[in-house]
């Protein structure tokens, strides 16, 4: 087993947009006050409210994973010590009824709908709907028509990462395939922004068109897929996945081939799954973009506090993106984006040459 040590995991992105909120001068959280763990109550906000009687229905499409699982937690460690209810409806890997389910909280008259993870496009119509109804909507991990705010890392940047990797790993020039699953505007993101890279190089080739990976079963079709690819072109020297299900079934093909050190894993999401065979022994190199969904889930849960008295809630909010990888790639080599305003960024990248900022 490799050390953990080892198991190196630098911040790509650490993008968080703050939500205007009126503040009650309290001095704990009611998540404090019940003991959350230090980690989840460092993005805790302290709000004046009573939500007893108010009902926020939260939509995910499958239970699945941590990145799932973490986000509805994260949102029940919020808003219940407020005394909201938390209505969770899974979809079970089906989109439809997922989309089922955000109707049923109109029909319901919720106060509030959450929508976490998912197949963004087809939220937009039931989105508007809740919107005519009055009900605000807060996206997690999809920007919709409609909501109150869209919540998500920064994708494309994860995505460039991912690509920056393979690149370094077949020392510009191989072959690759990739594996996405359809209509997910976040998981588009991170395979565009890995090909824009890997597109530059002449010598990288990507075998046939992306490979489509359903929801329902994405394990047992990441296997399939990468061992049918493995066995028409044994040369293929990178696999690139969108999420993190999939590539376990990567994984899978990859042990059962005896090529864990021939062909690279570069995927994404953060999960248990994915964490745990990556520190097997005799894994292989593998890099993984990474969010924290339970950070997501705080930023929605806020929403519903910031929202409910009164204060302004950022229309996107930006999540910490991570690029995690089990070799040594990555010592010194990821740069971390800054947000910073002018007279920040003039100080820090023009004043050692122009000198300090004159301002009439």
């Amino acid at each position: 087993m490799k050390r953990i040590s080892q198991f190196t995991g630098l911040l790509l992105a650490v993008i968080l947009l703050g939500l205007s909120a009126a503040c009650s001068g309290e001095t704990q959280s009611p998540a404090a006050q019940t003991g959350a763990p230090a980690a989840q109550e460092a993005g805790a906000k302290t709000f004046n409210v009573d939500g007893a009687g108010k009902v926020v229905g939260v939509a995910t499409q499958h239970m699945g994973n941590a990145w799932n699982k973490n986000s509805v937690q994260a949102i029940k460690d919020i808003l219940e010590p407020y005394g909201f209810r938390i209505n969770h409806q899974d979809g079970g890997g089906n989109t439809q009824a997922q989309v089922a389910a955000v109707e049923t909280f109109i029909t319901q008259r919720v106060d509030y709908i959450i929508v976490s993870g998912g197949e963004g496009g087809a939220f937009n119509a039931v989105s508007l709907q809740a919107q005519r109804a009055g009900i605000p909507v807060i996206a997690i991990d999809m920007f919709l028509d409609g909501g109150i705010t869209g919540i998500m890392c920064d994708n494309w940047s994860g995505g460039v990462q991912m690509g920056i990797y393979a690149v370094n790993q077949m020392k510009g020039e191989g072959k690759y395939i990739l594996l996405d699953t359809s209509g997910w505007a976040t998981l588009l993101d991170r395979g565009e922004g890995a090909e824009s890279v890997l597109s530059s190089f002449s010598k990288i080739t990507k075998i046939g068109s992306t490979r489509e990976v359903a929801a329902s079963d994405p394990v047992t079709q990441g296997y399939q897929i990468t061992k049918a690819a493995l066995q028409a072109n044994p040369d293929i020297k990178a696999v690139l996945v969108t999420w993190n299900m999939p590539a376990i079934g990567v994984y899978n093909a990859l042990t059962e081939l005896n090529k864990v050190n021939q062909v690279t894993i570069i995927s994404a999401d953060t999960g248990d799954d994915v964490i745990s065979a990556m520190l097997e022994r005799g894994a292989g190199a593998w890099g993984f973009m990474g969010q924290n969904s339970y950070e997501l889930g705080t930023l929605a849960a806020n929403s519903v506090l910031t929202h409910i008295t009164g204060g302004t809630v950022p229309f996107a909010q930006i999540g910490t993106t991570y690029f995690v990888t089990n070799d040594d790639y990555i010592h010194g080599d990821i740069k971390t984006v800054k947000i910073q305003d002018p007279q920040e960024h003039w100080k820090e990248v023009l004043e050692p040459v122009l000198g300090p900022l004159q301002i009439d």
